[in-house]
Order: structure tokens, then C-alpha cells, then sequence
């Protein structure tokens, strides 16, 4: 343990050797303001063009422009344990940029913002998409790169959508230090100050309502039956919001006429279908949930997660799509390998019938 502190900090006063110390100031920069008939009067959202700076990021909690050796505080992105915090907290002012970096001669889009941004369903339609849609309204020139992590499978789906599934990326996972000839920037679609959770518990109604228009028309088949589904959230590699109950909630609602589906299973057209053609809904809280966004309204759903969860993003969207949303809240379970609720199969038949 030892050693490798003493491998961290003489790794530090190498690269603060090259590059220098990163100091926090007041440095400013010039930004143009976002207008457009999307807005309400609350959002205020502003463009950035930047030449000559640095891009640094810690893959996952920290992402650091800099300028002339000072961070620069309008578009540096700090997400510490669900908090989204003051720049004076930016990991690069203690321990620098650990890295050489690799010059980029061309125009770059930055949407990186942490490790949240990666690859995660629900952050990529909330954040990524949104700030993608800010940048069009106010520059309609080309870029040549887009500084984010290589994309997968629905991400590049959403891309073809948007007319950039040519666009080249900059992986930040392999490239999480960069020189920038030219950058641009826009403001963060939702995220002010406060967690997270907050933030996409009052995400802005623009939003749901430019996802909606912009990928329903995906939906090709219009079921002459409208479908009940199940989310089994038993693919995911996080242990949060599962059931531990489980096979038995599956079976239960297989004899009722519910269709069980995995959404790592489906492409982004697929999920768009079923959720357009479900009349009812049950899941616990996961990112693909975010695919209410394209149910019809008084669509019914049913979100199952346990007490000490806070996120209201899912009752928040069925509240702009006008759905029918009921909350089931267990009992938080600690330890257990195969989940952190159990969901009773009376408490469940009570809000299905």
C-alpha cells in the first residue's frame, strides 16, 4: 500500500514537472447564450468555442478543461459520490494530469461528464442527446470528432437517427488527456448543483418532449393488441433495484399475460415498440425505464424500488407524458447477493387489478 502511494505521488511530480501545476481562478471565457422556441423561460443553456485548451478526465468522476494551466469553471464537470460539486474539488488541482496527452488538430464536440456518461441508457437520453441538440441549435458547422467514449450498439443506433453515425470519436477511456486545437461546448442540459438524483428528478419538460419527437417515429409496428411487460432487471451488473423474488414475480405474471423482456436484449427500435404498444408497465427502477418516454398516454405503470432510492425521474416523465404511474416502495435489504427488495405477490395483484 505504501509503495503504491509513493508511486502515485512521484507519477504526480512527473507530469506536474511537464505540464505544470493547475490552479483554480477566475478565468473567463466568452460564451454565446442558447435561444430557442424549446425553452421555457427556466432554462438558460450557453455555447462555448474554445482554442488551444486541455481535456482531462479520471474516467470517472472527474472531467477538467484547461486553459493556460487554469481550470476552467463554467464547463469542468466534478460527479463525487452522486454530488455534483464545486470546481474547487476537481481532482486535477491536487494530483494534476497524470498523462501525456495526444494533440487533436480538428473540431471537437466535448459531451464527456464523467463515467455516468458512458454507457448508461437513461443518461445517454437525458444528458448526451439533449447537450447534442443544444450544440445544433447554435452552430450548424461540422465537427470532426466527438470527445466521448467509443459508442455501442444503441448509441450508435440514436446516432444514425441524428445524422452522426459518421462522426469520428475521441474514446476519453483511451484518450483521457487531450490537446484541443478547436472545442466547443454547451451547457449541461439538467444538471445545476445538488445530486445527481435531483437533478433528473426535475428534468426539464424540453427534454422528454425532443426524445419523444425526435426517435418514436422508430416505431414501425403498431401492435393490434396493446402488451403488458415485465422489465426482468436480472442482466444488470449492478446488484441495485433487483428483486430477489425474482423467477417467482416472473411466473406469477407470465399466468397473468405479461410478456417478460430483457432490454439488453433489444435493439433501440425494439424497445421504442414495445413501450409505444404496452398498456401496462412493471419494473423496477433501472435506466431502461427511460423508454416511458415513448409510451402513449394513460399508459399504466407500475415502478418497484426500494425505499431508501430517491430518483423521481420515472414519475417525473410519466407526469409530462401524462401516464398512469403508481410507486411500489420495499423495504431496503442489505447483503444479499441476488437483490435489495422483495416484492409480496398479494401487495403486487393489489396494483395490477
Amino acid at each position: 500500500m505504501k509503495l503504491k502511494i509513493i508511486y502515485k505521488y512521484l507519477i504526480s511530480l512527473f507530469f506536474h514537472f511537464i505540464y505544470g501545476k493547475v490552479f483554480l481562478t477566475s478565468f473567463k471565457i466568452k460564451r454565446k447564450k442558447i435561444v430557442s422556441s424549446l425553452f421555457d423561460k427556466k432554462n438558460k443553456y450557453f455555447f462555448y468555442e474554445l482554442e488551444n485548451v486541455r481535456i482531462y478526465t479520471d474516467k470517472n468522476e472527474n472531467v477538467s478543461v484547461i486553459k493556460n494551466n487554469k481550470l476552467i469553471n463554467e464547463v469542468s464537470y466534478q460527479q463525487i459520490n452522486n454530488y455534483l460539486k464545486n470546481n474547487k474539488f476537481n481532482q486535477v488541482l491536487k494530483s494534476g494530469t497524470p498523462k501525456f496527452h495526444k494533440t487533436f488538430n480538428g473540431k471537437i464536440l466535448m459531451l464527456a461528464q464523467g463515467a455516468s456518461g458512458y454507457s448508461n441508457y437513461c443518461h445517454w437520453f437525458l444528458d448526451i442527446i439533449p447537450r447534442i441538440k443544444l450544440f445544433t441549435i447554435v452552430n450548424k458547422k461540422n465537427i470532426d470528432y466527438i470527445y466521448l467514449n467509443k459508442p455501442n450498439n444503441f448509441q450508435r443506433e440514436s446516432l444514425k437517427v441524428l445524422g452522426l453515425n459518421k462522426i469520428k470519436f475521441i474514446d476519453s477511456k483511451k484518450f483521457n488527456h487531450v490537446f484541443s486545437k478547436k472545442l466547443f461546448i454547451c451547457s449541461h442540459p439538467n444538471y445545476k448543483h445538488g445530486t445527481i438524483v435531483n437533478a433528473h428528478s426535475k428534468i426539464p419538460v424540453w427534454i422528454i418532449k425532443y426524445i419523444k419527437n425526435t426517435f418514436v417515429h422508430l416505431c414501425r409496428k403498431k401492435y393490434k393488441r396493446k402488451i403488458k411487460i415485465f422489465i426482468d432487471r436480472s442482466d444488470s451488473k449492478y446488484n441495485h433495484c433487483k428483486l430477489i423474488n425474482n423467477r417467482s414475480i416472473i411466473n406469477y405474471l407470465k399466468r397473468r399475460g405479461f410478456e417478460i423482456i430483457k432490454l439488453s436484449d433489444l435493439k433501440l427500435k425494439e424497445q421504442i415498440e414495445k413501450f409505444f404498444n404496452a398498456k401496462i408497465i412493471i419494473g423496477p427502477h433501472g435506466a431502461g425505464l427511460a423508454n416511458l418516454i415513448f409510451c402513449k398516454k394513460l399508459t399504466k405503470v407500475i415502478e418497484i424500488r426500494p425505499a431508501n432510492h430517491p430518483n423521481k425521474v420515472y414519475e417525473r416523465i410519466s407526469k409530462i407524458n401524462n401516464l398512469s404511474y403508481k410507486l411500489i416502495s420495499l423495504d431496503y435489504i442489505k447483503d444479499n447477493n441476488e437483490g435489495d427488495m422483495e416484492l409480496n405477490l398479494n401487495l403486487l395483484s393489489k396494483y395490477i387489478s
